[in-house]
């Protein structure tokens, strides 16, 4: 995964950007180093959660027409959003850091254990049954175990229905619990910056821009959403040459011109 970014310590140095544009890649721990033409190294740490990098791995997958990785994709996003649900929720009951670490490690390599504790605590908390999308869980078990390749159109329908069960949880959620999400967002994002090394600057950002949950930038579909991603990146990889060149150009030019 890669995303759009600068160097901030081209920002501080010379009060304005360099223009020198880069695609960072980051993987796990969602955090992304820059090296520019300066010889600054600087470090990104994306507010996204794992659900939503995901979902954007899933859409980018879509475009370049690998329809399986897709589907997997979307689906890992929503069992990661049932963590996340799990903690948040656990959070606002005031559950505490190691206690909910211990719960977890019990259930972290179960996806079905997952899904019974946050089908527990929806029930608990909204006085309703969540009832999962069963064409749902039948498509997954047919490219995951049988390693079924579905066509675009049989992905797109599949990467819609789950942008419908994460559209609808997220929405609940940021409804009910949005000071317990932030608090959530937060205390991840610091775990994940404290790996990065003493003495580089630091700077952090919401994602790729293909579901913003933190700041309830969402469309309501996964239609929408896909299309607003794809005119997005269309458009940025447009301006990247521009970019450079007007990166080179200020180079060019003496700092005290």
């Amino acid at each position: 995964m890669k995303i759009f970014a600068m160097c901030m310590e081209c920002q501080n140095v010379l009060g304005r950007p360099s223009f020198e544009p880069f695609f960072v890649p980051y993987y796990e721990d969602r955090l992304g180093y820059i090296k520019c033409s300066m010889g600054h190294t600087s470090a990104i740490v994306l507010q996204s959660q794992k659900f939503e990098v995901l979902l954007e791995s899933g859409a980018n997958a879509l475009t370049a027409g690998f329809t399986l990785e897709a589907a997997a994709s979307f689906y890992a996003a929503l069992e990661r959003l049932y963590e996340f649900a799990i903690k948040v929720i656990l959070h606002h009951r005031q559950v505490n850091g190691d206690t909910y670490d211990k719960m977890f490690k019990e259930m972290a390599r179960q996806s079905e254990r997952q899904l019974g504790a946050f089908l527990a605590l929806y029930a608990l908390e909204f006085g309703t049954a969540y009832l999962p999308n069963a064409d749902i869980t039948t498509f997954r078990n047919s490219v995951i175990h049988k390693g079924f390749i579905p066509t675009p159109d049989e992905a797109q329908k599949f990467c819609s229905n789950v942008y419908a069960e994460i559209f609808n949880i997220s929405q609940r959620l940021y409804q009910n619990f949005a000071n317990a999400i932030t608090e959530v967002v937060s205390q991840d994002i610091r775990v994940r910056q404290a790996k990065i090394p003493e003495g580089i600057r630091v700077a952090s950002m919401c994602g790729g821009g293909f579901f913003g949950f933190a700041n309830q930038n969402q469309k309501p579909t996964f239609t929408e959403a896909y299309n607003s991603y794809i005119e997005t990146q269309t458009a940025l990889s447009d301006a990247v040459p521009q970019l450079r060149a007007l990166h080179q150009q200020l180079t060019r030019i003496p700092p005290d011109a």
